[in-house]
């Protein structure tokens, strides 16, 4: 494995097409940060690239920001214990505190690594890793979500039928807290259907079949929220089935929604705030995602004390919503005054 470096003060060659290959005298990292568009190339501080002797058949591409150390090594360890290892690992940093660099080279598996000159938010940042990847299957994994040995093998099977575009796997929390146990949409039983891309950080698409949607809509900047049903909308819009888009059980990650109140609350204010956004971008985006509706057997696994406590926590969000709202203008007021 060839370990080559990139710098955003290297010098350029003239600008090439997105698409474009990288001259045959031109290092691996530096042919691939040129490939991108001008806008995506000077986003990128730094970087390196561990080339691959076999060209990959999926790119894992994960985005971190303010990550932690201690998570992200599980997330690592769990990428290198994958059962099938015909991958390459696609980082894009937004931002972290510790040397994530020299940890990523440590990596036996085929990595491309870039620092962005910012904190781009993150469906630039995952437009990006997808446009640096070398494989025309993308696979998209949160920076927080620890995958099972065999959830590049699950993806790349669901991919095998031939009319499948793009595949949602599946989550079982890293712990058992009750905010864990209100996310229904996280686990949809043991069959395969058609639904959402609602869990972004286990979300694998055909390369053009993301291109043609323009990948995730880069105007939900920051941490973004409900951009998966964005991006399923906006392919059926373009003309894919329904059958084409599914949720595949075996393609397993653990990750927590909320383990405290705190976190809770804070996590479901965001996440209303984004919707609320969305709907005015798109006011149809909603009633289509109500037309996925999650098996039978798993909306009955719903107990009448979590209903409860759900629509009391709602009442809570909704709340909390209006004060940041009423902060947002005050503050607007203040320095417009």
């Amino acid at each position: 494995m060839q370990s080559e470096s990139y710098t955003e003060s290297d010098s350029k060659p003239p600008s090439m097409a997105d698409n474009s290959e990288a001259p045959a005298d031109e290092t691996p990292c530096i042919g691939r940060v040129e490939r991108l568009s001008g806008v995506y190339r000077q986003l990128v501080e730094t970087g390196f690239d561990n080339v691959q002797a076999v060209e990959p058949a999926i790119s894992v591409v994960v985005v971190t920001f303010q990550t932690n150390r201690n998570a992200f090594e599980s997330v690592l360890t769990a990428i290198e214990a994958q059962t099938d290892d015909a991958f390459e690992l696609v980082v894009v940093n937004n931002g972290v505190d510790w040397d994530i660099e020299s940890r990523l080279r440590d990596l036996d598996c085929g990595t491309a690594y870039v620092e962005l000159v910012r904190n781009c938010g993150v469906t630039i940042a995952r437009n990006l890793g997808a446009e640096l990847a070398l494989s025309d299957l993308l696979l998209f994994l949160d920076d927080d979500a620890v995958p099972e040995q065999n959830f590049v093998a699950a993806h790349r099977c669901a991919h095998d039928d031939s009319d499948v575009v793009a595949v949602r796997g599946r989550i079982f929390p890293q712990s058992k807290t009750f905010y864990n146990r209100l996310q229904r949409w996280y686990d949809l039983g043991d069959r395969t259907l058609p639904y959402l891309l609602n869990i972004e950080g286990n979300t694998s698409i055909d390369r053009e079949a993301y291109r043609s949607v323009s990948g995730f809509d880069e105007k939900l900047g920051g941490r973004a929220g409900h951009e998966g049903i964005d991006l399923t909308y906006r392919l059926i819009r373009t003309g894919y089935d329904r059958d084409q888009i599914v949720y595949c059980p075996d393609a397993v990650i653990y990750h927590d929604y909320a383990t405290s109140l705190t976190g809770y609350i804070r996590k479901r204010i965001v996440s209303r705030r984004y919707r609320k956004r969305l709907t005015n971008r798109r006011p149809e985006l909603f009633e289509f995602a109500r037309t996925y509706s999650p098996p039978d057997d798993v909306t009955r696994n719903k107990s009448p004390l979590d209903h409860l406590v759900h629509l009391a926590l709602d009442g809570v969000i909704r709340l909390g919503c209006r004060a940041v709202e009423v902060r947002d203008t005050i503050r607007s007021q203040f320095l417009n005054g």
